[in-house]
Parts: C-alpha cells; structure tokens; sequence
C-alpha cells in the first residue's frame, strides 16, 4: 500500500475497534459500522479480518463473551442481567455462544477460572488482601497506538512507546504534564496471548487529528480504586491475578488503565506503575 492509502486502512481499522469496543451492549449491525467509516459491508469486512486475523463477526462474538467473563468475575449478576450488559437477546442465546467459545457454561467456567487465579496466588506467596486507594479521576484525553500480541513483549512494545513519543514530539504534544497510559483489553488468562490487545497512550492537552496508526481516546471521569505496584512491570500479571482474587468492590462499566508514574529500564525497582479499576 502507498503511505496515503496505509493511513486511511489504520484510521479505518482504530475506529471499528474502537467503536466496537464502546458499544458492546448494543447489537452492532454491520450496516451501521460501514456507514461510519463510509465503506460496503463487504469492504469493511475484508479490511477487519486482514486487520484481525479472524472474521469481524467472530472477533466480535469473542469480545462479547470475554467481556463477559470480566463482569463475572468482579460482580455475582444473573444470566439475564449478564446477556444484556454484553449485546444478547435473551441467556439462551448468550450461554450457547459461551459453551461454544469456551466449551462448557458459564458458571462451570468462572469456578475453573478462580480456581486457577487462586493457585497462581498461593504460589506466588501473595496471598493478603490488597490495599487500594480510591479516588475520582477527571478523566483524560489520550492519542494511543495499538499493539496486538503477548502483553509486555519487549520488542514491540519498545517499538510502539518510540513510535509514540515520536509522534507526541513531532505535534508539539510533548509536556512536563504528560501522563503516559496503558489500556489492556483483554485478559490473558482468558485471551489468546496472540490476541490480547493493548493502547500505548499519552495525555494530550491540544486536539490531536488521528493520522495512520495513531488513534485518539477519551478515559471517562469517574470512581477508581487504584492499586500500586512498586518495582518492574513483570509484576503486573501477578498484580492483577491478586486484584481478580482479593477484589473488594463492585465493578461499573468503565476503562481499566495503568498509569506510569515513574519508569527507569536501567533500573526498574524505582518504577512505579498504579492500576486503575473503575468501581460504583
């Protein structure tokens, strides 16, 4: 593809994936979507599916059903309530689609899944309740470039913060009040680790026109606990396993993000990185 043309496939593909992502409880019709980034139907989804490596109705099968297993962890709701939050008519039609993404029912899989949580744990030798600080965050407007693949693999996510603090310095973005964002859609012990997909993101204080693979993103205001880990981002995983164990409040339709407050690669046991979980 000419630069010109690559520019416009990767603002197409950041708005679907993006408005998909905003708008899982709704019926997501196909029309709609290639209405909103002006292409056929059959356009839009040989574009995803270049871009997915699945088919778009699979990819959106696949994150209805683990954003699901995400409410299901954090909140005890029924199967009605559940099939709602996720874009399904009716539980019938939401547990066939989890039996056939998973291979057993929904209950059956979040008792396998805390199960093995729990082990990873007590073997981690972390087993106390966590403390978390709660705050309301004013929210932030973000430029993100997205990365699909194992979380914290090194090469491309070095790859994705130069590309990004290229592109901060290049629009004249860059700033002492610069808060660098990370923004995990998935889960690994859920996702394929080859699908798991995660925004390497920047405050920005002016608009920001998306060009290429840089998109633009809004975290909403609202009330977070935060929890705080202090040394290398190696420990994330196993921060998170402990929140999913240990979580102590009620979940509400929100952004989870990591927030870098201070990241030094010669020496990572000064790093400090903060999760944010969205709470009611």
């Amino acid at each position: 593809m000419r630069n010109s043309t690559e520019n416009i496939y990767q603002q197409k593909v950041n708005q679907v994936i993006d408005y998909i992502s905003a708008n899982l409880h709704l019926p997501l019709q196909l029309d709609v979507i290639a209405d909103k980034i002006n292409v056929s139907q059959r356009q839009l989804l040989r574009i995803m599916r270049s871009a997915l490596n699945e088919s778009l109705y699979t990819y959106v099968a696949r994150q209805r059903i683990e954003r699901a297993v995400l409410y299901m962890q954090t909140e005890e709701m029924s199967l009605t309530t559940l099939s709602s939050m996720v874009g399904y008519d009716n539980p019938q039609s939401f547990s066939k689609a989890f039996k056939k993404q998973f291979g057993i029912s929904p209950k059956a899989y979040i008792n396998e899944l805390q199960s093995r949580l729990e082990g990873y744990v007590q073997s981690s030798g972390n087993r106390s309740s966590l403390q978390a600080e709660i705050c309301y965050f004013e929210g932030l407007e973000l430029v993100y470039i997205r990365i699909f693949g194992k979380y914290g693999e090194a090469e491309p996510y070095e790859i994705a913060w130069n590309k990004l603090m290229l592109f901060l310095k290049d629009n004249q973005a860059l700033t002492l009040e610069t808060r660098f964002i990370g923004l995990s859609f998935d889960d690994p012990n859920v996702t394929n680790y080859n699908q798991c997909r995660f925004y390497a993101c920047a405050s920005v204080k002016k608009k920001i026109v998306p060009t290429g693979e840089f998109g633009t993103i809004r975290l909403q205001q609202g009330k977070y606990a935060v929890y705080t880990l202090k040394g290398s981002c190696s420990g994330l995983q196993e921060l998170y396993n402990n929140i999913s164990v240990n979580f102590e409040h009620t979940i509400r339709h929100g952004m989870a993000f990591e927030e870098y407050i201070s990241y030094r690669t010669e020496n990572s046991k000064e790093n400090i990185t903060k999760i944010y979980m969205p709470i009611k």
